[in-house]
């Protein structure tokens, strides 16, 4: 059994890192839009045709793809009000109890906007200048959300697997 967690922790955490490189690598696609589009936009008065749909697009990408490594990396936004519930087994509960929620609502959400990409392939949907289907777009966002709750439920296992270790509420696993 605890292998079979060490190696789905292992394939999570590869996956994380295959994911996080596309968000870096759709940032850098960004970029390059946004300096091409200025420099054809103020300098030769010649825009990007289509170049806030594809920045839309490519803040999607950016969000939804770091979505599923933000979770099984447990690098989300924590406000430490009352740092001492952080540590011990009320921690380790805490962060089950977080887990199992945060599992749910994915699934929840991703159960939503996947109705959303059938509806947009059923009606044929597309962007307004470049017509690029909707529904491609949106089944990557419905595939990282559930990527995201199955890395999630992941990370349930690996805390399930070893409750004597200290997780502390700011993502950081103390030895």
């Amino acid at each position: 059994m605890f292998g079979l967690i060490k190696s789905a922790e292992r394939l999570a955490e590869n996956t994380s890192r295959f994911v996080s490189n596309l968000a870096a690598i759709i940032l850098f696609l960004l970029v390059v839009l946004t300096c091409v589009d200025v420099i054809g936009r103020y300098f030769i008065s010649m825009p990007v045709v289509g170049a806030v749909e594809l920045v839309r697009i490519c803040m999607a990408g950016i969000i939804f793809f770091s979505l599923p490594a933000m979770f099984f990396r447990n690098d989300h936004v924590t406000v430490d009000l009352i740092g001492f519930f952080g540590k011990g087994r009320i921690g380790w509960i805490i962060s089950i109890v977080m887990l199992v929620i945060s599992i749910y609502v994915a699934y929840r959400i991703g159960d939503r906007v996947f109705d959303y990409a059938v509806r947009a392939l059923e009606d044929g949907d597309k962007t307004e200048y470049l017509g690029i289907p909707r529904v491609i777009t949106v089944s990557f966002i419905t595939l990282s959300i559930y990527a995201a709750a199955v890395l999630a439920f992941i990370r349930l296992l690996v805390l399930f697997s070893n409750p004597s270790k200290d997780f502390s509420t700011d993502g950081e696993d103390v030895k």
